[in-house]
């Protein structure tokens, strides 16, 4: 649970409107392609937390990275989608003759729409909102609530702002730190350039300090 109460209303009020934005921002860089302010505001997010992020890199480098990463299926593409990480798909048994029909089939994992899908999406529903694009548990759009949550928080009488900031450490809980060191490890292991696995562990930093 956060502890807020020492600080003053209007510098809480303050701090949740700057989550907000940080939150929105990250969702775009893992949903748009890069743009120069975009790199020069990641950079600079990153050295106030402490990540090491490289520089030096073009536009239009970043932006090849960003469409094999995360857009395009090929070799290189890693989806980010918590149903991905955490799910299990139980396959059905091939029945063979004397076998036991208790047994059940294999389990895969890596497939899109599964229980994290619609648990997010019921999050989201029960906040009174729903993303416009892609589905639920897309890494922007769990930043994306992240952000609506936030904003709410910096606008909510005082009396309401403790419990905005409990539903959003909660859902940073059970939802985004569940899978996001996974996809932080697994971008990085098919990545060339560095740029985002620095971002997502920028999103980690911030998220640790919000799930406490």
């Amino acid at each position: 649970m956060m502890t807020t109460e020492r600080k003053p209303v209007g510098a809480l009020a303050g701090e949740a409107g700057a989550r907000a934005a940080v939150y929105a921002f990250l969702a775009e860089v893992f949903s748009s392609h890069p743009s120069q302010h975009s790199v020069d505001a990641l950079r600079a997010l990153a050295a106030e937390l402490g990540v090491a992020c490289p520089s030096g890199l073009s536009v239009a480098e970043l932006d090849q990275e960003f469409m094999e990463l995360l857009v395009v299926p090929n070799p290189r593409y890693v989806a980010p989608y918590e149903s991905v990480f955490r799910d299990q798909w139980l396959l059905p048994a091939v029945r063979k003759r004397g076998s036991d029909p208790s047994e059940g089939g294999p389990t895969i994992k890596g497939l899109v729409m599964g229980e994290s899908t619609l648990a997010v999406r019921q999050c989201y529903l029960g906040a009174g909102v729903l993303p416009a694009e892609d589905l639920p548990d897309h890494i922007a759009n769990e930043l994306r609530f992240l952000a609506c949550l936030c904003s709410r928080e910096a606008e909510a009488p005082p009396g309401q702002r403790q419990a905005l900031a409990e539903l959003r450490a909660e859902f940073c809980r059970q939802h985004v730190l569940k899978w996001l060191s996974q996809l932080r490890d697994k971008v990085a292991e098919r990545e060339r350039l560095g740029y985002f696995s620095a971002a997502l562990q920028v999103v980690d930093n911030l998220l640790a300090a919000d799930a406490s």
